[in-house]
């Protein structure tokens, strides 16, 4: 049985863990260590970053060589390369950053409630009518072409794109009451609300898993297309464990409409193995938080481990560990987020993260060197992160994310 996690902090050479039988050292395997290039008061230059490339980085059975090379997975050759390196959240980067990145989320524009879409695509936005086509020239198309652009023009720094599609209030008109009249949802952190279909119906899996499979069958094997986040219980973000319990509005509502937590469970252990059933040849993100259940209101950091294990055991490397929360304050110190981010680093890569907001982020450059240090592939930057690096410090912390 895994020891319970009681404290996890930043060390400069790994990730140190506290537990029931003291504090123990855990350093990635086969990693320079990151003292070697960062310290505390050292932001990497080029210099590092051919120190750095010299060497090799495994994550979990993975190499990697070139920028954005990779190799393949348990599942086979014909996976493409994992997507490394630091990412800008919201579309194409400002142009005298862009070297200095790895790619970029796919930007869409908006779902059918007039919510702005921010570093994904709606899922209303793809498929307009039910059952229907994925609409033409979409966001994914435009940026599927801008970086085979760039790629073409900069063949030593070779870009990838994460495809982020959002469902919950995201998800088409037509899809919004299917197996009952959407929920009111609203999220008390941004103030983001809208109607929420009743995802854990049979009527919405099976619209959502037959959008899924055209999605698939389109962008698979696109090889510009690095990475794909999805899953179908999530409510107002593409954050499947969250429920805004904080809000009792919410919590009334979705209990009104027969939502409950012990169905949630179940139908998560499915979603997660199921993206291994459309995406062979892809990457494919989970977005992890300690889950919030409803009945009762509560957090079950639990139930989290054991879908981390579940998604590792059923996709192998295809599945990469993400949290979207990253932020200064939760690298040291106790709770639950700190005891699922010591469960990932236990369970090994390929992980990715994205920063908490500008604001609530803390020092930007601590929070690159923790996950560095945890061996994380890629990092999605904040909106506004120019205040806190120029380019150039910022090109010597892209390379390390491998």
């Amino acid at each position: 049985m895994r020891q319970r996690i009681l404290a996890l902090t930043v060390a400069a050479a790994g990730v140190a863990f506290v537990t029931a039988g003291g504090l123990s050292l855990v350093t990635p395997p086969a990693v320079t260590p990151v003292s070697a290039v960062i310290t505390a008061n050292h932001i990497p230059t080029q210099n590092d970053k051919l120190a750095r490339r010299a060497g090799s980085r495994h994550h979990a059975g993975t190499t990697s060589g070139s920028r954005q090379s990779g190799s393949a997975s348990a599942h086979g050759s014909g996976l493409k390369p994992v997507l490394t390196g630091l990412l800008n959240r919201q579309g194409v980067p400002p142009a005298a950053y862009r070297a200095a990145e790895g790619g970029y989320d796919i930007q869409g524009t908006h779902d059918d409630q007039g919510i702005a879409d921010v570093g994904y695509v709606s899922w209303a936005e793809l498929q307009p009518t039910a059952g229907g086509p994925i609409a033409a020239d979409n966001s994914i198309d435009q940026a599927v072409a801008d970086v085979r652009a760039w790629n073409a023009a900069n063949p030593t720094h070779q870009e990838g794109l994460k495809l982020r599609v959002e469902a919950g209030i995201h998800s088409p008109s037509w899809a919004l009451d299917l197996g009952g009249a959407c929920v009111q949802v609203t999220d008390p952190t941004s103030g983001t609300s809208g109607c929420c279909p009743r995802f854990w119906t049979s009527a919405f899996s099976t619209a959502y898993y037959q959008f899924e499979a055209e999605l698939a069958a389109r962008y698979d094997t696109v090889p510009e297309i690095r990475e794909v986040d999805m899953a179908k219980n999530t409510t107002v973000y593409n954050e499947s464990m969250i429920r805004q319990i904080q809000s009792p509005s919410t919590v009334a509502a979705l209990t009104a409409a027969g939502y409950s937590s012990s169905v949630d469970e179940q139908q998560q252990l499915q979603d997660i193995v199921s993206l291994g059933t459309y995406w062979k040849h892809t990457h494919v993100g989970f977005a992890f938080n300690p889950y919030q259940t409803v009945n009762p209101t509560t957090q079950d950091e639990a139930f989290t481990q054991q879908m981390i294990s579940a998604g590792r055991a059923a996709l192998g490397d295809q599945l990469v560990l993400e949290n979207n929360s990253l932020r200064q304050g939760y690298l040291s110190g106790n709770g639950d987020y700190q005891a699922m981010y010591a469960d990932m680093c236990a369970t090994g890569g390929p992980m990715g993260f994205q920063t908490a907001t500008l604001g609530k982020v803390g020092s930007l450059a601590t929070v690159l060197h923790g996950a560095i240090a945890w061996g994380a592939a890629s990092l999605e930057l904040p909106t506004g992160y120019q205040s806190q690096l120029t380019p150039g410090q910022l090109i010597g912390y892209e390379p390390l994310f491998k």
